[in-house]
């Protein structure tokens, strides 16, 4: 991930003056169309978008088109600037930046390191598929150093960062060397929050209109900017009125195969609020193909999507009677 106080400098550098705006956000000249303070940038988020709509991701993408450099050359760019603390006007129900979270003992970037361990977490990575890149730009990492406390220590785990507006609140490791124990959570004492309380990708919630939501974060990661997950077949009471009272405008939820029974019941608490969408993957695991995003791939997830029509209170309990 890059540092937001670095991005800030670099965005005045370059595409400046930059300007406060509202909800912790600030404008500034498009840095791939030229025009004149039409870009918006959220430095909690790390992304940005202009109004005139040639642009909307992530700011270390735009950095690379607006230079013509690779992402490595665009890490390097933004690294080499000088820091400028920033004044971010109040947002509501803002995370306490002095309640900040520390990763595991020996954690690094999926994409820094050379040795062993780095090579093997990205190896495990790229077998699923995943896009490093996408994957550094969020934060998720490895780690190659054991911790002194056993249950605090997550040597060969890769390490999945929560971030709620910018500050990291929660994370979750996935072993890549076939430990025991496949996923391993901190402790509410060592959060105050568990996992219940979170989810993966919140940030969506807030600068897309329309979200994906599943059960792991490897779906939601498969899926992008607008994937979230809730880490589990349901929703949590928590993490429902999250969804509710954010701006998205379209949900679509896409449960793994065998639960899209969970994923109709689930659309009956978004269907008063939200556009609703439920995919139903079981066919993909009939055929052989998987069982979840991450296994059957984003294309097919999008062309079931495309097939499967918004769900209202009729479709909803003629489906819910058919998989009772």
């Amino acid at each position: 991930m890059i540092d937001r106080d670095k991005a800030y400098t670099y965005f005045n550098t370059y595409h400046g003056p930059i300007e406060p705006s509202t909800n912790g956000w600030y404008t500034c000249d498009c840095p791939v169309c030229g025009r004149k303070q039409k870009f918006a940038v959220n430095f909690n988020y790390l992304t940005g978008k202009c109004w005139v709509g040639c642009f909307s991701g992530f700011l270390i993408d735009v950095v690379k088109i607006y230079h013509g450099i690779s992402y490595f050359e665009a890490h390097e760019l933004i690294n080499s600037m000088e820091p400028t603390t920033l004044r971010i006007p109040a947002i509501v129900n803002r995370a306490d930046r002095n309640a900040k979270i520390k990763l595991p003992k020996g954690y690094h970037s999926i994409l820094e390191g050379v040795g062993p361990l780095a090579v093997r977490a990205r190896e495990y990575l790229q077998g699923r598929n995943f896009d490093l890149n996408y994957l550094d730009r969020i934060g998720v990492g490895y780690v190659n150093e054991a911790d002194e406390i056993p249950e605090e220590s997550y040597l060969g785990y890769v390490i999945i960062p929560f971030k709620r507006e910018g500050c990291l609140i929660y994370y979750i490791g996935r072993t890549f060397i076939d430990d025991y124990l496949r996923y391993k959570n901190p402790s509410k004492e060592l959060c105050n929050i568990g996992k219940s309380e979170v989810l993966f990708n919140e940030e969506a919630l807030w600068i897309e209109p329309k979200i994906y939501i599943t059960e792991g974060w490897s779906c939601s990661a498969t899926i992008g900017r607008r994937g979230i997950s809730q880490q589990g077949a349901t929703p949590s009471v928590i993490q429902r009125n999250m969804i509710l009272k954010s701006p998205v405008k379209e949900v679509v939820i896409v449960p793994d195969a065998s639960f899209y029974m969970q994923g109709l019941q689930t659309a009956r608490y978004f269907l008063e609020h939200k556009k609703v969408k439920v995919v139903n993957m079981d066919q993909f695991e009939l055929d052989g193909i998987g069982k979840d995003v991450n296994e059957v791939g984003l294309e097919n997830m999008l062309s079931q999507e495309e097939k499967t029509p918004y769900t209202d209170m009729k479709f909803l309990y003629s489906q819910l009677k058919v998989y009772a």
